[in-house]
């Protein structure tokens, strides 16, 4: 039986339904499109998979069979360059079809059973699919971590994780495999391991285990971690890091990749910008050569941390005008490619403007008073230690490259999709222990304010009756009998003239004759 002769419809559709977010990405797809051969014979798709995915394996094979268990998806991509078959594996096991020369299910094995399917684990249902493969074939099967960053640190309760998506508890299987050894126990002969962040990133296992924290394998696992829509618990960069740190971060990777069988020769790591290949003396990507060295921000975290303020210092002196997050193969090329010198300033000012987001927004540990932290103060200090005079023009441009909003404040970037603006939990914690300290700091300032207010107000009202006192003292004065003394003494001194005196006698007298 040929692969054209397969029924549209086997046992274990489903309708109405539909299998969302079907494994695809620009990661995926240009690994098949290195790991295919040109003419790999007979192919089966099984599982969702985007259409990206399944015209390039179109375009590699005459003879694609492509298996869904939802009758509108199928319906949604038949009547392409391959035959679409709807219904569950085991239903297409039963129909003993000839054995296919390349399988490909990168979504895994949790969605090709329907709710007539035998309750089929884990190992029953790899064996079930391998046994559609030739004894030579090249077979491609996702697997997902259930000891995985994301999900540990996923803050829903499990039995809102999966949804429908499982008709029966799969990740409830004792024998499912929970770490890449017991893949490679179950499957035997596993040619190749991909550590899979998403749609964004795949990973050689091996140099992913090699990888440190700061290292340009580590930064792509970070970005794409970062780009999951998971409502999640605490900062899974920071999760990341620790497990760089120890070696494990394949093992704590959302899922793998793994290829049974011979194929073409693949890269270390996929990315939505492209494939890079690492080697002794760095990171092959095109034809430039990138060092497999720490990233400035790790060592700029490190002497904040250590408030180290003279190491800080230096170590920002000699730094070129790079940017701290994003895709780390162009971290050391954004500003030495410009030749203006303002534009140089300003790809600096906006690597200081994300270095502070990072800093501040991830409450890490640093030397510089909290009064620092809101506005420009903290990236005109870093841009003067870098040599960079901060003007008003290189902080306004540092600002736009930052991708900043209005009040200054830069927002995640990266070389996939923004996450989404709710915090994780330990995020909104720390965010909120800080509010508190920050509202007692300020209710403290205010009590200052209004003691300092009421004893000026206090002085005020002092000095007021110290002046109506000495009025009504000078009041008292000028009634008093010394008072008109005084004044008597005054006029008589002034008629110690003869002159004025005879003139006052005569004005005297001219007065009383007048009478």
């Amino acid at each position: 039986m040929t692969d054209r002769t397969l029924p549209p419809v086997v046992r274990g559709e489903i309708q109405p339904w539909t299998d969302r977010n079907p494994a695809g990405g620009p990661a995926l797809t240009g690994f098949l499109a290195d790991l295919l051969p040109d003419r790999p014979g007979r192919v089966l798709v099984a599982g969702p998979h985007h259409t990206g995915v399944l015209d390039l394996v179109a375009s590699r094979s005459d003879d694609v069979t492509v298996l869904l268990r939802s009758v509108s998806d199928a319906e949604a991509v038949r009547g392409n360059m391959y035959a679409v078959v709807t219904g569950a594996l085991d239903g297409l096991a039963d129909e003993k079809p000839e054995p296919f020369d390349v399988v490909i299910a990168a979504d895994g094995l949790d969605r090709l059973l329907g709710p007539d399917s035998a309750a089929l684990d884990w190992p029953e249902r790899a064996a079930l699919l391998r046994g559609l493969a030739g004894p030579a074939a090249l077979v491609v099967i996702g697997v997902e971590n259930g000891f995985s960053i994301t999900g540990l640190l996923d803050r829903r309760p499990a039995k809102d994780r999966y949804g429908d998506d499982e008709w029966r508890p799969l990740h409830d299987d004792p024998r499912r495999p929970g770490s890449a050894a017991q893949v490679n126990d179950l499957l035997g002969g596993v040619q190749r391991r991909y550590a899979r962040f998403g749609e964004h990133t795949l990973l050689e296992s091996g140099a992913l285990t090699r990888t440190q924290a700061g290292f340009p394998a580590m930064r792509l696992a970070v970005a794409a971690l970062e780009a999951s829509d998971t409502p999640l618990l605490a900062s899974v960069g920071d999760a990341a890091e620790a497990a760089a740190r120890s070696g494990m971060l394949d093992a704590v990777a959302p899922g793998w990749l793994v290829v049974l069988g011979s194929g073409g020769a693949t890269h270390t790591v996929y990315t939505p910008a492209g494939a890079a290949d690492l080697a002794a003396d760095g990171w092959h990507v095109g034809d430039r050569v990138v060092p497999d060295v720490e990233d400035a921000e790790t060592v700029l975290l490190r002497l904040a941390a250590a408030e180290d303020v003279p190491g800080f210092r230096a170590y920002a002196a000699n730094l070129d005008a790079v940017r701290f997050d994003g895709d780390p193969f162009q971290a050391s090329a954004t500003a030495s490619r410009s030749s203006d010198a303002f534009e140089r300033s300003a790809n600096l000012a906006a690597a200081w403007f994300r270095f502070r987001h990072r800093l501040i927004g991830g409450h890490h540990r640093h030397p510089w008073p909290p009064w620092m932290t809101d506005g420009d103060d903290l990236v005109k200090m870093w841009l003067a230690m870098s040599g960079t005079e901060p003007t008003d023009e290189i902080l306004t441009r540092g600002r736009e490259i930052a991708g900043t909003v209005p009040d200054g404040r830069p927002a995640l970037a990266g070389t996939v999709p923004d996450v989404s603006d709710v915090p994780d939990l330990r995020t909104a914690l720390a965010d909120a222990d800080q509010a508190r300290a920050t509202i007692k700091e300020q209710a403290g300032h205010i009590f200052g304010l209004e003691r300092t207010m009421r004893f000026r107000d206090q002085q005020l009202r002092t000095r007021e009756q110290q002046l109506r006192n000495l009025r009504d003292e000078l009041r008292r004065l000028k009634s008093g009998r010394s008072a008109k003394v005084a004044a008597t003494i005054s006029r008589v001194a002034r008629l110690r003239d003869p002159k004025h005196l005879a003139g006052a006698v005569k004005k005297r007298a001219k007065a009383f004759l007048l009478r």
